[in-house]
């Protein structure tokens, strides 16, 4: 029995040690790939998903960082390398370590510091229809940062030459960017500004109006747009600019109305044109031309002598005039005031 037991014995330590044996070689041969993912601040960021790709066939593998921005990946005896590392997190733009190549045994550190803005998918990881749309944004970004300077070029002559009072060839140049940019609402604007300053004021109302298609909220054009409006005797329509400039622009207001008030006295409505301008006064109480054009609206009827009278002492004591400060001296001494 004795002889027995031994050899049943025997082979069964000697394959226990021959399973021993094989299996510390291959514990030994595992992979691993691990890391931290931290923003510029150094402050670990969670849940940043981590994609191990293989690149030399089909093969994608996840994981997530854990509270501490830290993850660890093991590939085991898997065959194969080298790896793409990428990580993606929302709020962050992504990043990529290429060709990473661990070996039997090896325990590669791969860490990541992620700067903030927008997480899209890199070229490699798109579908084709994806990646043709990414191109051609690509491109169109490249032509306008190429456009960028040429039109800040035809811009900026056009500023110059306005200011030299050149206004043709001021119209000139921004035309020459607006071929570029066609819609670019500031240009377009300085195209209605040249033409008035020409006295064209057809065509200044028609950039304007185009001006305003593109941005409908710009109290600017509408002030612009109303003083033209004056100009062609379109008073109703000029009034209206005027107000939608103040309701757009408060802080603007006392100047809205003073063009307004100034509108109204040019198409005989001085009663009107008062009130305009004591709306001026309300919104900015030194605003010292609303006191002076009230003035002068006020000074025609016998009833609002004093109220006239008022205005321009206000006026001489802030406006910065001096042939008006004059004048309204004068008037104040013809109405019998002191």
């Amino acid at each position: 029995m004795s002889i027995s037991t031994r050899k049943v014995f025997l082979p069964t330590v000697l394959s226990l040690a021959l399973l021993l044996a094989l299996a510390l070689p291959a514990a030994a041969q595992n992979r691993i790939l691990k890391g931290k993912v931290t923003d510029e601040k150094g402050q670990p960021i969670a849940d940043a998903q981590i994609i191990i790709q293989g690149m030399d066939m089909a093969r994608i593998l996840n994981v997530k960082t854990n509270k501490k921005g830290e993850w660890t990946y093991i590939l085991g005896l898997q065959v194969g390398g080298p790896y793409r590392v990428i990580v993606h997190k929302a709020g962050y733009q992504p990043q990529l370590k290429p060709n990473v190549s661990p070996q039997s045994g090896d325990e590669i550190v791969v860490d990541f510091t992620l700067v903030a803005g927008q997480d899209q998918k890199l070229p490699f990881e798109m579908t084709e229809a994806e990646r043709k749309d990414f191109e051609k944004q690509k491109e169109q970004l490249t032509k306008r940062k190429q456009f960028s300077e040429e039109v800040k070029g035809f811009y900026e002559n056009g500023v110059k030459l306005g200011d030299e009072g050149k206004y043709a060839e001021a119209i000139e140049e921004f035309n020459k960017a607006l071929e570029k940019v066609p819609d670019e609402v500031v240009i377009i604007g300085r195209v209605g500004e040249a033409y008035m300053k020409l006295g064209k004021n057809e065509e200044a109302l028609t950039n304007y109006k185009k001006a305003l298609e593109l941005d409908p909220n710009n109290p600017s054009l509408y002030t612009n747009m109303g003083v033209v409006l004056s100009k062609l005797g379109k008073t109703d329509e000029s009034q209206e600019a005027f107000k939608k400039a103040a309701a757009l622009n408060p802080a603007g207001a006392a100047q809205s109305f003073y063009n307004l008030g100034v509108t109204l006295v040019n198409s005989g409505k001085t009663a009107e044109a008062a009130e305009a301008f004591k709306q001026s006064i309300a919104a900015d109480s030194n605003f010292a031309e609303s006191y002076y054009t009230l003035g002068m609206a006020l000074s025609g009827k016998q009833d609002t002598i004093p109220a006239a009278i008022e205005a321009l002492k206000k006026y001489i004591a802030i406006g910065k005039k001096p042939d008006q400060v004059e004048v309204a001296k004068q008037i104040i001494a013809a109405l019998g005031g002191k």
